[in-house]
């Protein structure tokens, strides 16, 4: 039985364009309550869009990738303050195959700049997971609270494609409880960062 059918159940979800995702995701971002927020990252690569630091990355400009996170600073310092204000957590577990990919590297320094303020990340070595990969590899998971779970799509570049949604109470608590007991298994990034990501040399390539 695939890890999905064992958390959601017969539960039907509610398919959502990105178009449509994005503002339904947003619009109960704001009202997570205690239970916090939780996000599964299994995927090696990702299209980041426009994102200045990941363009710089694409073009082989390491140094200015890092630059550009650096910047970011205090934007990201007012958004994980105004968290903290609003009562809930926001938990990340990273999954990390080896050798780690360039993109993986060139993400784990972003979130080591967003852990400094707030965010919680928890890095799992893929082997980790192998016993729930029999089938498939783990979804891309984000919990909002007991209110939602989202399975989020991606096309084969990595590019955001919407996602599933489920509200279903079980289903969101069975999907928030998988996340958190990965989230324990894991490494907080800090240490894990320092041993692994930062004593290596600039990536080769965006992926």
């Amino acid at each position: 039985m695939g890890i999905m059918k064992e958390l959601v159940g017969g539960a039907d979800g509610a398919r959502l364009a990105q178009a449509a995702y994005t503002p339904d995701f947003m619009e109960r971002f704001w009202r997570i309550g205690a239970e916090g927020f939780w996000k599964l990252e299994r995927m090696q690569h990702y299209d980041e869009g426009d994102f200045p630091s990941w363009l710089a990355f694409r073009r082989g400009d390491w140094a200015e990738s890092l630059r550009l996170v650096e910047e970011l600073r205090p934007e990201y310092e007012e958004y994980f303050d105004r968290i903290g204000e609003s009562g809930f957590g926001h938990h990340r577990v990273r999954i990390v195959e080896r050798p780690v990919t360039p993109y993986v590297q060139w993400e784990l320094n972003v979130l080591r700049v967003k852990y400094a303020y707030g965010e919680r990340v928890s890095v799992l070595e893929a082997d980790r997971v192998a016993g729930h990969e029999d089938t498939a590899p783990l979804p891309e998971l984000c919990v909002l609270g007991a209110e939602a779970v989202y399975v989020l799509d991606y096309t084969d570049e990595g590019v955001p494609d919407g996602a599933t949604r489920y509200t279903d109470p079980e289903a969101v608590e069975r999907s928030r409880a998988f996340l958190r007991d990965l989230y324990a298994a894991g490494e907080d990034l800090g240490s894990y960062f320092d041993r692994e990501i930062a004593p290596l040399p600039a990536p080769t390539g965006d992926r």
